[in-house]
């Protein structure tokens, strides 16, 4: 976890190092407030599987972030804010929203943003994640800043689940499993509040029958990613369905997401979490990439600098934190491409 608070400073200081040292390194600028000649603030971050949650409580605070500028926007290209007290804020992308107390809104990070807290500033922000976006919320570019009410529908569900979750709670979820389902009910809950609120097109019908069959591969491929024998072909026989049958699922209940991108997001994830904690010996590395399910280290830290700009041994010597972010995709199949046999040997 992550803490940044001012109290430790002078009252006339406060705001300055608010302003230049943290607004800088999470990618705001022009932070003001009404409140500088006694501003006060706190923030806590938490990471939790692919989920970056933030409580911010203080003096309000006004912002605003170029487009692409907000930290680990490749990482978490969209945020989802919940109002938690202290009167309205305002948040203007393309549009404006004004939200009161138990209000969400989806922020888009690589959009100009504008915020403003009328009250004092009493809020969490969830980083959510490009894999799960993908799947759960297609057009999320569509619900950008648009209010959606804490006190009806799923939105309200959304809301008391987010309120339940302290950041204390977020960070004591040790299973990595358990941390993952986290992110998967406030994904489905969003995606459903904004189905309600008419904030999602209609779209060719999945069935019922692929839709279960997606969650239980999705879940069989994080259960196994660890065994360098994982292939659609496997997994084909495990769900006693044909490998185009497999690709089919992953394109129209997954939402486009592959086989491939899932298996090998779930051996990254699992690489990160070993790194945030390895030596930075060779031989270690070597051993989280056959850990993981990579049959071959140098292509491991192949992908891996792909995807963090690094390689596992300099991520490692971070621990994962400042300049470590996704830079890239995992490529993307093409309508009835198959993967070669031996795909998964190394994905």
């Amino acid at each position: 976890m992550q803490r940044f608070d001012t109290e430790h400073l002078p009252i006339k200081d406060r705001f300055a190092y608010w302003a230049d040292e943290f607004g800088g390194s999470v990618g705001y600028i022009a932070l003001d407030s009404p409140e500088r000649a006694d501003f006060h603030q706190w923030l806590s971050i938490v990471d939790i599987a692919s989920l970056r949650l933030a409580r911010l409580h203080g003096s309000p605070v006004s912002s605003t972030a170029e487009p692409g500028q907000v930290k680990d926007v490749d990482l978490h290209p969209f945020q989802l804010m919940l109002k938690v007290d202290q009167g309205p804020s305002s948040i203007r992308q393309d549009t404006e929203a004004i939200v009161e107390t138990g209000d969400l809104v989806l922020i888009d990070s690589l959009q100009k943003m504008q915020m403003q807290a009328h009250g004092a500033a009493n809020s969490l922000l969830i980083g959510l994640p490009k894999l799960l976006v993908a799947r759960w919320l297609p057009d999320a570019e569509d619900a950008v800043a648009q209010r959606l009410d804490g006190a009806k529908g799923w939105s309200s569900l959304l809301a008391a689940y987010l309120n339940a979750m302290s950041i204390d709670h977020a960070q004591a979820i040790g299973s990595p499993f358990e941390q993952e389902l986290v992110g998967e009910h406030i994904l489905s809950m969003l995606s459903f509040a904004l189905s309600q609120n008419g904030l999602t097109r209609d779209r060719e019908t999945v069935s019922s029958r692929d839709r279960a069959l997606h969650l239980r591969m999705y879940n069989w491929i994080r259960d196994n990613y660890a065994d360098p024998e994982v292939s659609a072909s496997k997994l084909a026989a495990r769900f006693h369905v044909s490998v185009r049958y497999v690709h089919k699922v992953f394109a129209s209940a997954g939402r486009g997401i592959t086989f491939l991108d899932v298996l090998q997001h779930e051996r990254l994830e699992a690489a990160v979490r070993m790194l945030r904690t390895a030596s930075v010996s060779h031989t270690f590395v070597a051993q989280i990439a056959y850990r993981c399910g990579f049959s071959d280290p140098a292509y491991f830290g192949l992908v891996f600098r792909k995807k963090y700009g690094c390689s596992p041994r300099a991520f490692a010597s971070s621990k994962g934190r400042s300049g470590v972010q996704p830079t890239g995709q995992a490529p993307k199949l093409e309508e009835n491409q198959l993967p070669p046999g031996g795909e998964a040997g190394k994905a």
